[in-house]
């Protein structure tokens, strides 16, 4: 019996809700929003539609496969803006999708154990509408499961269930597969004690092994097996009724440098790395996908430095293309639409979000006009931020303007003195995070490179 699932084909509805939701999130940060992102996504349908034909469909779903692709991109170039959009058509899929960002201080590749517990934290099901509350974390897709079935199956069979698909399922931790076993019983049977020691275990959590002893486990959740940990994670998804799994790891720094020589913990991240690579080609994470983003710096001077990793993901590296379909690289600079037709496009799918949120619908003269005078300004000049970000920002501000202070096309001018204003607030941040920021990759922290005075991130 699989589970019951709200995904569908199509994006959800846009709701006024939704719509000023996603204004608020995207007009304060310029960040994409959780949901909904598909409401204002241009430009990577063909990198879209590789991924859920090719690999959702075909690898993960019908040849039980696998498959590692690094997903490149500068700084505010849509590298997590794209992620989402892969969770959307997972979850349409009946994938569970787990997001992480990979930080020093939370979540290093050098610490496996860190690495399993984000995922476990953030794994999460679709949801129906923005209203849902989510289904999010590893025990708590577990109790929704166990409690689907029992009430679905009644309390007999859903034991038997439990035993027959996962007792015996090929899960590489024993220990996993038996707090997993034990988990759904105790949740079952309302033993809050044992489920509550237990959840807390497939959390990666320190549960002293004591306790874990009294529900037939003899192993702690460590550094040691972490990633051990994350497979019988992505192994025991389809025994319990879903398609697969789906892995976005996200870099959580704005910048990312080199050292000059091989550091121990770039190297030991790497190794992590390698192995992630290793277990999708060898299918030992069967059913799943996982998306690594990183920037430029990763492919021009990480790569060449460690040989072993170059050599799996291809040298020279090729790239995803409707020609190269099996490719390991999503490059985000080459995009269906250039970039003033991107832009375009972004800000006409922002003005239709923005007539659903409020009820505004201006005259479309009014909106062209004032989206051409400001395409053409951020595109035409060396901004000294993210191209994208800024107008993304700027547009939600000037339809703010429009729909508050009157509708008029603004003077060439006025545009550029939008256009200078947000650039300046958006120096302050990126100015703010610069003075506090130490440089990493892989969620370690780094030494920068340093070539005439400046990082190779600042040339």
């Amino acid at each position: 019996m699989t589970p019951k699932s709200s995904t569908t084909d199509a994006p959800g509805e846009l709701t006024p809700r939704l719509a000023r939701k996603i204004l608020n999130q995207m007009g304060e940060n310029g960040k994409p929003p959780e949901l909904g992102v598909s409401h204002v996504n241009v430009g990577n349908e063909t990198y879209l539609h590789l991924i859920e034909k090719v690999y959702i469909e075909d690898l993960v779903q019908k040849a039980d496969g696998s498959s590692f692709k690094l997903v490149q991109g500068t700084y505010g170039a849509g590298k997590t803006h794209f992620l989402f959009c892969v969770r959307d058509l997972a979850w349409h899929r009946n994938l569970l999708s787990a997001f992480v960002t990979i930080s020093p201080k939370e979540c290093a590749l050098t610490k496996p154990l860190t690495v399993y517990q984000a995922v476990a934290r953030t794994i999460e099901l679709a949801r129906q509408s923005e209203d849902d509350d989510p289904v999010r974390g590893l025990d708590d897709i577990l109790r929704l499961r166990a409690e689907q079935t029992l009430a679905q199956d009644g309390r007999d069979q859903a034991r038997r269930w439990i035993d027959a698909s996962l007792g015996r399922a090929p899960i590489d931790r024993h220990s996993f597969r038996q707090a997993l076993v034990r988990y759904l019983h105790a949740v079952m049977e309302g033993a809050e004690d044992a489920s509550r020691r237990l959840a807390a275990w497939l959390r990666g959590e320190a549960v002293p092994l004591e306790e874990a002893k009294l529900d037939g486990v003899y192993e702690a959740p460590s550094n040691e097996n972490g990633f051990a940990m994350l497979r019988s994670l992505v192994q025991a998804a389809h025994r319990l009724g879903y398609a697969g799994s789906l892995l976005l790891f996200d870099e959580g720094e704005r910048r990312l440098s080199l050292e000059a020589t091989r550091s121990r913990s770039t190297s030991d991240a790497i190794d992590q790395l390698r192995e992630l690579v290793d277990l999708c080609g060898r299918s030992e994470l069967p059913r799943t996908l996982i998306l690594y983003a990183v920037t430029p710096a990763f492919t021009q001077e990480i790569l060449p430095v460690y040989p072993a990793l170059q050599q799996r993901l291809g040298s020279p590296i090729q790239y995803l293309s409707p020609h190269n379909p099996k490719a390991p690289l999503i490059d985000l600079e080459a995009l269906d639409l250039d970039p003033p037709r991107l832009l375009e496009a972004v800000g006409e799918r922002l003005a239709h979000v923005a007539r659903v949120a409020y009820d505004f619908a201006p005259p479309k003269r009014v909106v062209t006009g004032n989206l051409q005078k400001l395409v053409s300004t951020v595109t035409e000049e060396q901004l000294e931020v993210s191209h994208r970000r800024l107008f993304v920002k700027t547009w939600i501000r000037l339809l703010d303007d429009l729909r508050i202070g009157g509708l008029r096309v603004l003077a060439p001018d006025e545009i550029e003195g939008l256009v200078r204003d947000e650039q300046m607030h958006l120096l302050v941040e990126d100015e703010a995070e610069r003075s506090n920021e130490r440089l990493t990759f892989f969620g370690n922290p780094l030494k920068p490179t340093r070539t005439r005075g400046k990082t190779s991130e600042e040339k």
